[in-house]
């Protein structure tokens, strides 16, 4: 269906109807304009959010991010020159340079490797907890994405009509190619930030770009094949779903040797937050940068395990849980924290259904706001 505007949120900074939904098609320069153009304001407003945060989180000014994120261009055109092309239209078309839309998507790359040299300096924004239900007839997967109020004013929805492979929709900050989403193939890819000690920001495939690249794959083993291939830059956690299965990969910086599979198997559940839940050969940072990334993964897992029958009804109440509350599976802004870019806001909140080909999203915090179903079944047919 056609989205119809959100409720209100009642605490600021939030957005008081539903953002734009981008639809571009095309080379990926065209494709690139085409958002950067229907999304200019808000990549605008990205662009001004982050270099705040890069002052305040890496110590960095905004010509030292951009310094930073032009030397990971020689690994992304080995990896895909085409993300720079597109890179270059959402520069084009929301009237920025190609630097500043590059450092964007490099945010991750900034920001949690600071966050891995500085984790004893505290706690910095909160992250995601994401699920994959394969008990019930149809699997069900899902997340809640948290990060910091702005996001409220920049998240798009874009749809993309690729001229070869899937048709694929991501939920994701205005300039940025990708975030979590759904393709024409059937596959869903949700996602968690990990931070281990070895996140130095490193040159390597930037998180948000194999996100897009994962969102490009045909099946679950594509997915994982990319993963594999690629000299990954960030830790991270990937959540891959496809039909009545699932695969988790805790990803650590470098290349094969340092994925670990989780595999979900039909007529089981998973859930995952922010820290390794296998033994890793470094130091898990993310215990320290996201301190309640434990106690969401029980709360998550203790509500879904007294589920009589999995539902997109019964996980919408397992998404808005207060428990904990500011830091809680639905996460509010924090009064107490000690800097306002410390407190931190589900910005989205995600449920899908991969059989029906539908995403049920409530763009803000899934206690206050409508969550509007899109079925893209149409949308995908013939691709895939």
């Amino acid at each position: 269906m056609t989205p119809e505007p959100v409720n209100p949120d009642p605490e600021p900074g939030t957005a008081p109807q539903a953002p734009p939904v981008v639809r571009t098609s095309g080379s990926p320069r065209d494709r690139g304009r085409q958002y950067g153009a229907a999304a200019r304001r808000r990549v605008q407003l990205s662009l001004e959010s982050y270099e705040g945060m890069y002052a305040h989180f890496a110590g960095l000014d905004w010509a030292a991010a951009t310094a930073l994120a032009e030397t990971f261009v020689p690994v992304i055109e080995a990896f895909d020159a085409d993300y720079l092309e597109e890179i270059g239209g959402i520069a084009d078309g929301a009237g920025v340079a190609f630097p500043d839309v590059l450092a964007l998507n490099l945010r991750t790359e900034i920001l949690f490797s600071a966050r891995a040299r500085t984790a004893g300096g505290g706690p910095g924004p909160h992250e995601c907890t994401a699920f994959a239900d394969l008990r019930g007839p149809e699997p069900i997967v899902g997340q809640n994405w948290d990060w910091l109020p702005f996001a409220h004013d920049t998240v798009v929805i874009l749809q993309t009509e690729p001229v070869n492979g899937p048709r694929w929709v991501s939920v994701v900050e205005a300039g940025l190619l990708a975030k979590f989403g759904m393709n024409s193939a059937g596959l869903t890819v949700l996602t968690n930030a990990l931070v281990t000690s070895e996140d130095r920001g490193s040159p390597g495939m930037p998180y948000h770009l194999l996100l897009r690249a994962l969102l490009e794959s045909e099946s679950v083993e594509a997915a994982e094949e990319t993963l594999r291939t690629a000299h990954r830059s960030s830790s991270a956690n990937y959540l891959i779903a496809a039909g009545n299965r699932a695969l988790d990969i805790e990803a650590r910086p470098g290349g094969p040797s340092t994925l670990t599979r989780h595999p979900v198997a039909p007529g089981t559940l998973f859930v995952h937050t922010n820290h390794f839940t296998a033994p890793v050969a470094t130091t898990d940072v993310g215990p320290a940068v996201f301190p309640d990334t434990h106690a969401r993964h029980r709360r998550a897992t203790a509500l879904a395990e007294q589920m009589p029958y999995p539902s997109v009804a019964a996980w919408q109440e397992v998404l808005r849980d207060h428990e904990g509350r500011p830091e809680s599976i639905c996460c509010h802004p924090n009064p107490e924290a000690r800097h306002e870019l410390e407190r931190s806001s589900t910005v989205a909140s995600a449920i899908v259904e991969p059989e029906r080909r539908t995403l049920h999203l409530a763009l803000g915090r899934p206690c206050t706001t409508e969550r509007v179903s899109y079925e893209y079944r149409d949308f995908f047919k013939g691709r895939g």
